[in-house]
């Protein structure tokens, strides 16, 4: 990557393969020649390792090693693939127009801007429907030729409309990822799966992530909510992005858990298991 060498707390599956990517200490014995190397670093709670990597990487090498990322609130102002995340997973905007309270995005981001179109199967936008159609009909060309096409970063209910079902329809899509954060965003969620469901898509196929961690009984009717819409959710324990990584009991921890894993899900919806099942 043009002589950047990577490093990353800790593997994950976007995190890049390629001969300039690390994870954690300098290797003892080769590093490629390079300009410099960059600490990425996501979370808030990752912090004080990723500092601790740069003072072991400075002393490796003479070259500059930065420090930055998310949890810096580093700027975003381009895409780059294969840089921070690997090659096939792309941002064709960055930022958000709206403000929910509970995400960083806006703060991080700020208002939604459009990005030079990169080839890639995996769209990470935050908000991709908050572009101009222009732009978005751009995307969908370069996705004629992708395979395997997921919209992985949370496709804003209130927004999926007929052109963009028109267009989806006509690709290979294998996961649509859609957000019900509340029990307000409900109505909003249910209207919009269903116009995905009658374009002939299942549950297989949309996925929804579901913010949790505030009343256990409460989400978990929400989650039972979007099944029963046609999507499979996926429980996201609230994190509080600000500073150290928020803590859960054991029986949270479960009960995300058991959100979090299709078969599990099944089970659940077949079963007519609740909340009171988890941590016994």
């Amino acid at each position: 990557m043009n002589g950047i060498i990577r490093v990353f707390p800790q593997r994950t599956s976007y995190t890049p393969t390629d001969g300039y990517s690390f994870i954690g200490s300098p290797p003892p014995l080769f590093i490629p020649e390079h300009k410099e190397v960059h600490i990425s670093c996501i979370f808030t709670w990752d912090k004080a390792e990723c500092e601790e990597l740069t003072y072991q990487w400075e002393g490796q090498t003479n070259k500059p090693v930065k420090l930055g990322g998310p949890a810096y609130s580093s700027p975003a102002d381009e895409h780059i693939p294969g840089m921070y995340i690997k090659q096939n997973i792309i941002f064709t905007t960055r930022g958000c127009n709206n403000r929910c309270q509970w995400c960083v995005v806006p703060r991080i981001e700020g208002r939604l801007r459009e990005l030079p179109i990169h080839v890639g199967n995996i769209i990470q936008d935050n908000n991709f429907l908050q572009a101009n159609r222009a732009h978005k009909d751009k995307v969908f060309t370069m996705l004629r030729t992708q395979r395997g096409i997921c919209f992985k970063g949370g496709l804003d209910v209130g927004l999926i409309d007929t052109h963009f079902i028109d267009n989806i329809t006509g690709l290979r899509i294998k996961e649509l990822w859609l957000a019900c954060d509340t029990d307000a965003a409900i109505p909003r969620f249910k209207a919009a799966a269903e116009k995905l469901v009658k374009a002939g898509f299942n549950r297989e196929k949309i996925k929804c992530y579901a913010l949790i961690g505030d009343n256990m009984a409460e989400n978990e009717v929400r989650l039972r909510e979007i099944y029963h819409a046609g999507a499979m959710p996926f429980a996201q324990l609230y994190r509080d992005f600000g500073g150290m990584k928020t803590e859960y009991s054991k029986e949270w921890n479960a009960f995300a858990r058991s959100w979090q894993r299709p078969a599990a899900i099944v089970a659940h919806m077949e079963k007519g298991t609740d909340f009171r099942d988890f941590g016994t």
